[in-house]
């Protein structure tokens, strides 16, 4: 019989031992995987700012950093609710469409039944599409990505018959003033941004709705076996998804002041931009709503800086593609390095 087995005290400590070793290994792999995502968003961040500042004209005027925060206010709200949907392993190609289908519908509901009741329909016209996403994918099992693929087109479809296609005009001037409107100097949207980010910062990280949703990003079969519904999580994610779709359009009808049906095209790649860049993994998990809030306001500032420098749209187009590939090999570099260490490969 070996001393191991003679001695049970001598066999406890090297589990306590091994034990010790990998809960090390997992808190150093954790603490380099957040080192690598806030340098993934902040570095390019004040790179980008620190450019603008010294080589744009009017970066720094107070007409752009307030039409760049009310932009980056809007893009963040879509990349809260797509923050949750990723964190789940989902994704929502159809945030676009939804947030046109908002806009246009509450800037008609503006009109007709007032600048309160036109916000609070074109924020429950986005749950209802998020909630139907959910549905797809919870009860007839559809992909996520497959799913909103398709709803993406029948969304736009919808506006573009809700329109006829023709722009509505808003006429409510209180409305319209919502998005120009600030409050010691700073932005209403952007303050709304901010709230709605600090309120889903602490549902993620302080409630258990985050654990829950940290657990089915991990592993769905696991989050099961632990009693969680998983279903559940997915339809709320969706459903949080669309709301935020919906807030961002009745903030984007306020905006414009017109809107039609080509409004928000190309929005879904901007949001998973942000929020991959932010430092939330493709492949599900802790979601990151501080790092997509930072990301949308990064992305902005491409934007605005291209637009001033009077670049054409297109190249907008490549900064974009490039940002997201940048994002992803971030986020492939997380996972990677994450590996390693919970391997023991570095001691």
């Amino acid at each position: 019989m070996s001393d191991t087995i003679a001695n049970p005290s001598a066999t406890e400590a090297l589990v306590a031992d091994e034990r010790a070793r990998s809960a090390e290994r997992a808190r150093r792999a954790d603490s380099r995987r957040r080192l690598m995502q806030n340098a993934g968003v902040l570095i390019p961040f004040l790179i980008v700012l620190i450019a603008g500042l010294a080589a744009v004209p009017n970066f720094a005027s107070s007409s752009n950093v307030t039409n760049m925060l009310v932009n980056a206010a809007i893009l963040a709200i879509v990349g809260y609710g797509m923050t949750l949907v990723i964190a789940v392993r989902g994704i929502d190609l159809s945030v676009g469409s939804a947030q046109a289908l908002a806009a246009c519908v509450a800037a008609a509901a503006v009109n007709s039944m007032g600048p309160v009741v036109g916000a609070l329909v074109g924020i429950a016209v986005g749950a209802a599409l998020g909630l139907a996403n959910g549905l797809l994918v919870t009860q007839l099992r559809v992909p996520g990505f497959v799913a909103t693929l398709s709803t993406m087109s029948v969304f736009r479809g919808l506006v573009l018959l809700f329109t006829g296609g023709a722009p509505i005009m808003i006429a409510s001037v209180g409305f319209k003033s919502v998005a120009t409107a600030k409050v010691l100097g700073i932005p209403v949207p952007f303050l709304v941004a901010a709230a709605l980010g600090v309120a889903a910062w602490f549902v993620l990280d302080r409630m258990r709705f985050g654990k829950h949703v940290v657990a089915v990003g991990g592993s769905p079969e696991a989050a099961v076996d632990t009693g969680i519904s998983v279903n559940r999580v997915l339809l709320l994610a969706y459903l949080v998804a669309g709301a935020t779709a919906g807030i961002g359009g009745v903030l984007l009808a306020s905006q414009l002041g017109v809107v039609n049906g080509s409004v928000a095209a190309g929005l879904e790649l901007q949001a998973i931009a942000i929020v991959v860049l932010g430092g939330t993994s493709m492949a599900g998990g802790r979601p990151r709503i501080v790092g997509t809030f930072i990301a949308a306001l990064l992305l902005t500032m491409i934007n605005s800086g291209l637009n001033l420098l009077n670049v054409p749209s297109f190249y907008q187009y490549v900064a974009l593609g490039a940002l997201l590939v940048f994002a992803l090999s971030i986020d492939g570099a997380q996972r990677a390095a994450v590996r390693r260490m919970l391997e023991g490969r570095h001691s």
